[in-house]
């Protein structure tokens, strides 16, 4: 094995020009295919935080409550109780929250807008709310405080609400929200915080105080909307959520079917079934964002035709230069026959050739892209266009890159590229002896 590895090596650097260009092709492709894999990793990952910082727990306790068999209500009345069960019954849990589900106007003296919105309990939000970056408030007299969300009549929205409505930290904004009873109140809120925007989501939510909704919606003090509950490990989610979806039901709940998708694509289907009162819906966060899920799965096929792409281009230029070397040694393999040695001997030369050179080159490229993933998420390159916010969800580019994906380019790239010298490798091993050494 050794005197084959020697034979490889050698004849790498005897052909340094040509394998040194083959080289840094496949270093520039590990280097692409490594960061746009850190990228779509890298949005994955700020799903998860932007998601479960705005709307969603890793797993919810949620469901409607309906008063009449035509009407589909998003909460859960005597909630105490499921948040007692969350709190005993699942100890990976990390952070364990309540929120209060809402849909109505806000009016400011120029512009309104339909929004959903949730009725927080900020002291139970530092550390999932707090998450959100806030806009330095305009007026020095009223700068901007999340925190100040526990107060009632207090409003958080997002830029892109802010900048409709004509509003800053310190205006007043007219909450409209429609009852179940089909009433309308009002209530008028100050504006305490302005969020950045994280994309597509920041559409989707702004932020009250949860009495406040309760006491517009007249509901009663131990309903809320849905329990979210945070685990220090997501891989213990599927365990978590079928320990739940076995348990609460032995606690006299009625559970909904699964059904993978946020709430609010619900509505229609509970309103058509023919039931009254309530149900619990148990939920996940991949549930919930399951409507941005094309956006990981269009940047992931996007990355994996250009892969395949450049790939073809390098394995093309491997199998040029491998049929480059079995031309011009045709006679020492010959010579290497006539003196004993066997197709599958010389077939495994150059396919070794191949190898060392696809697997130091990817190796390079992987610590390249290693490299370039930490200065890119250093200088916090900020996303100019609206439209690149709106769909990668972030003001940033973000570049994730772990072992994970290291590992998984190294093995495509040096399999695909070992695989593509296949032909070359056995046009040498059919050679006769006799007709290589003639060719001389």
């Amino acid at each position: 094995m050794k005197v084959y590895f020697v034979i490889a090596y050698r004849n790498i650097l005897q052909r340094r020009v040509r394998s040194l260009m083959l080289a840094v092709s496949i270093v520039f492709v590990s280097v692409i295919f490594s960061l746009l894999l850190a990228l779509v990793h890298g949005v994955q990952q700020t799903m998860i935080a932007n998601g479960t910082a705005l709307m969603t727990g890793h797993v919810n306790i949620a469901g409607f409550y309906k008063i009449s068999q035509s009407s589909a209500n998003p909460m859960v009345t005597k909630y105490p109780e499921l948040m007692k069960y969350a709190k005993e019954r699942i100890p990976e849990a990390d952070i364990i929250i309540d929120r209060v589900k809402a849909y109505g106007k806000l009016i400011s003296e120029t512009d309104s807008t339909m929004i959903p919105m949730w009725g927080v309990n900020m002291e139970q939000e530092k550390n999932v709310l707090g998450r959100l970056e806030v806009e330095p408030s305009k007026d020095p007299n009223n700068p901007a405080d999340l925190s100040k969300l526990s107060e009632p009549g207090t409003l958080a929205l997002f830029d892109v609400h802010a900048k409709k409505l004509k509003v800053g930290v310190g205006d007043m904004v007219t909450v409209s929200l429609p009852t179940y009873r089909n009433m309308t109140n009002t209530k008028d809120v100050r504006v305490v915080a302005v969020l950045k925007d994280v994309g597509m989501m920041s559409q989707f939510n702004a932020y009250l105080n949860a009495k406040d909704v309760r006491e517009l919606y007249q509901n009663k003090q131990d309903s809320t909307g849905q329990i979210m509950v945070y685990l220090k490990t997501l891989s213990d989610l599927p365990k978590v959520e079928a320990r739940m979806r076995k348990e609460i039901p032995d606690k006299g709940y009625t559970l909904m079917e699964k059904e993978s998708s946020p709430f609010w694509m619900k509505f229609d289907r509970v309103a058509g079934e023919s039931w009254t009162g309530q149900k619990i819906d148990i939920t996940t966060w991949e549930d919930e964002t399951s409507f941005l899920k094309w956006i990981v799965s269009l940047l992931g096929a996007l990355t994996f035709i250009l892969t395949i792409v450049l790939s073809i281009i390098i394995v093309m230029g491997l199998i040029n230069a491998l049929w480059m070397s079995v031309k011009e040694r045709t006679t020492e393999i010959g010579t290497l026959r006539a003196i004993g040695m066997q197709k599958n001997k010389v077939l495994w030369m150059f396919l070794l050739e191949s190898l060392i050179l696809s697997v130091s080159s990817t190796v390079v490229g992987l610590v390249l892209a290693a490299v370039i993933c930490q200065v890119l998420n250093a200088a916090a390159i900020p996303i100019e266009s609206d439209a690149f916010k709106m769909f990668l969800m972030t003001n940033n580019l973000s570049f994730t890159f772990g072992f994970a994906q290291a590992l998984m380019t190294f093995f495509s790239l040096v399999i695909f590229f070992t695989l593509g010298s296949l032909i070359p490798a056995f046009q040498a091993a059919k050679l006769s002896p006799i007709t290589a050494i003639n060719q001389s």
